[in-house]
């Protein structure tokens, strides 16, 4: 084509936009996926400072303070120190609200039957009076947990139980 025709031909201009108003809209599909996909990553913060992030849902009811909850937990440090688990005392343990320290409680609050949770807190969340345990090193405790069990309205049993142990009485019989 001789270069006279070509300036006389009119240009496809509409051709060329759609093609990219295409491009950008992909990518911002794109990015929109990403930022919702990382919201899982992303942790929910409470005003007390806990930072609660849902790694597998669970099912039912979240825990209630009248309920006791049956965990498998790691308590780490800022460093990733292991401090304490569960398996370090036979497994999964048994757990009320009121028998546990404030962000532990708060943490429990949003738990549910079945899930896995991670949650990083001030130590002042866990250690009232600024008295921290003698070897703890750092400013947060990290914890993984997956709820065992959830039994409703079992920590009034679980706290009767706790009594009779530390009064050295025998559980009743059924």
């Amino acid at each position: 084509m001789p270069a006279a025709d070509a300036a006389v031909r009119p240009a496809n201009s509409g051709r060329g936009v759609k093609l990219w108003l295409g491009f950008l809209i992909i990518i911002a599909a794109a990015i929109g996926l990403a930022w919702l996909g990382a919201g899982k990553l992303r942790p929910q913060v409470s005003d007390s400072g806990l930072e609660f992030r849902t790694m597998k849902a669970g099912t039912g009811k979240p825990i209630a303070p009248e309920d006791a909850a049956v965990l498998d937990y790691v308590l780490t440090t800022d460093d990733g120190t292991v401090v304490d688990a569960s398996e370090n005392h036979g497994g999964p343990q048994p757990f009320v609200m009121a028998a546990v320290f404030p962000g532990f409680a708060e943490a429990m609050a949003k738990m549910q039957d079945g899930g896995r949770y991670h949650f990083t807190m001030p130590k002042s969340l866990a250690f009232t009076g600024g008295q921290t345990p003698p070897g703890f090193t750092g400013e947060h405790l990290t914890f993984d947990v997956q709820v065992r069990k959830v039994v409703r309205g079992g920590a009034a049993m679980m706290q009767q139980m706790q009594a009779q142990q530390q009064q050295g009485g025998a559980p009743p019989q059924q």
